[in-house]
């Protein structure tokens, strides 16, 4: 009977934040991308769960949930205060159970417990006989992950790739929300700035800007796994394209645009945003340190497919086709707030950008019955309206983007 009453009391959220006894409280110091943060948590009464043993996991995962209540209050505060999208709080939940209980199956207990407090779903599962996972629900598909379907919903292993052999726990848990794969503000990190770098306009010498990246946001992106929507794999770019900048760029490299192009025509204004872009092509990454972005194939630059944020193709020597488009479409909204679209070819990907102050001439789509005329920031050299000979004749896909 007594191990049903502890089965029960699991299935149970619990919403109140109550507090610690101070005295038993300990100060748990860890980096979150760059920001030294404090949490309050007590493991004095800590159970270990080293084997398959689910009777140990009832008592961690009871352990847990009686001890977290300060915890987890002080992290949903900076959750808030970070402005932090639900990935970026999985994470600050994972260097915390981390800091606190080092790479064990508690600290794996730990992440899983106050991640599901927080209102999230999840559910755990062995890998082989000794290590425990967390499942977490998004509201994408995450790519090359391990996956289960479960009660109608799709669940992710966290922290590993691998295909040993993995068991579902039965152990249920509060239910909860999906977590969002999408990134709809600036992450408030602590800033520890690119060296300087200067990109120039092959077209146009005085279009050129000097900048910096938050060396924190692009460590960020590189711990996002590739997601995309509603089994649409071309999302993929366009949930990428629709993160904004972050504050740091938007104070210096956007304000620096925004004056140098005021007075221009749409049409002018964008021409010289898709010229900045374009730069050069170095297929045999010879030379990296020139003032200009460079073109290069992933599998060459990073041995696999790897599709940039913009602040990545701002911080990395070398891009291709979708990293342009993806930068080219931020600075376009953000510079000049016109409308863009990905347009997708077989095995390429351009933009189209909704001129509204002339009629300008040249290769177009038609979008919600708006006139989206194409700019190629991969054919370099190419002007507004002007589509890559070897795509032209190909079928199109068009997104509009947020």
């Amino acid at each position: 009977m007594k191990k049903v009453i502890v089965f029960m009391m699991l299935l149970l959220p619990c919403v109140a934040f109550g507090a610690n006894n101070a005295k038993d409280d300990k100060v748990i110091s860890f980096q979150f991308y760059g920001s030294d943060l404090q949490v309050h948590f007590d493991a004095s009464k800590r159970v270990k769960v080293k084997k398959n043993d689910s009777v140990k996991v009832v008592k961690c995962v009871e352990w847990l949930t009686s001890v977290t209540d300060e915890t987890l209050k002080e992290c949903l505060k900076l959750k808030e205060e970070m402005n932090l999208c639900d990935w970026a709080y999985l994470k600050l939940l994972e260097k915390l159970s981390k800091a606190s209980l080092g790479d064990t199956n508690e600290a794996t207990l730990m992440m899983t417990v106050l991640l599901n407090r927080s209102g999230y779903e999840t559910k755990l599962a062995w890998q082989g006989p000794k290590t425990l996972r967390m499942l977490y629900c998004p509201d994408a598909t995450i790519f090359q992950t391990n996956y289960f379907y479960k009660d109608n919903k799709w669940y992710y292993m966290y922290g590993s790739s691998d295909t040993t052999t993995v068991n579902l726990l039965a152990l249920e848990m509060p239910k909860g929300k999906k977590m969002s794969m999408r990134i709809n503000g600036d992450q408030k990190f602590a800033v520890n700035l690119s060296e300087p770098r200067t990109v120039t306009s092959l077209k146009n010498e005085d279009f050129s800007f000097t900048f910096q990246v938050n060396k924190n946001l692009i460590d960020f992106y590189d711990d996002l796994p590739v997601f995309y929507f509603n089994d649409d794999f071309m999302t993929r770019w366009t949930a990428m394209a629709n993160v904004p900048l972050d504050e740091h760029l938007q104070n210096t490299l956007i304000k620096e645009m925004k004056e140098k192009l005021a007075g221009l025509s749409q049409q002018d204004a964008v021409q010289q945003l898709l010229s900045w872009v374009q730069g050069k092509t170095d297929i045999k990454m010879k030379n990296p340190n020139q003032n200009s972005f460079l073109y290069a194939y992933d599998d060459d630059v990073w041995g696999y497919d790897r599709a940039f944020y913009a602040e990545e193709t701002l911080f990395y020597p070398y891009n291709d086709t979708e990293d342009r488009s993806i930068l080219l479409s931020r600075l376009i909204r953000d510079v000049l707030g016109l409308k863009v679209l990905f347009v997708y070819y077989p095995g390429h990907t351009a933009l189209a950008v909704c001129i509204t102050d002339a009629d300008v001439k040249g290769a177009y789509v038609v979008k919600d019955g708006m006139h989206f005329v194409i700019c190629d920031p991969t054919y370099i050299g190419s002007d507004v309206g002007e589509e890559m000979p070897t795509v032209k004749e190909l079928e199109k896909t068009v997104r509009l983007l947020e």
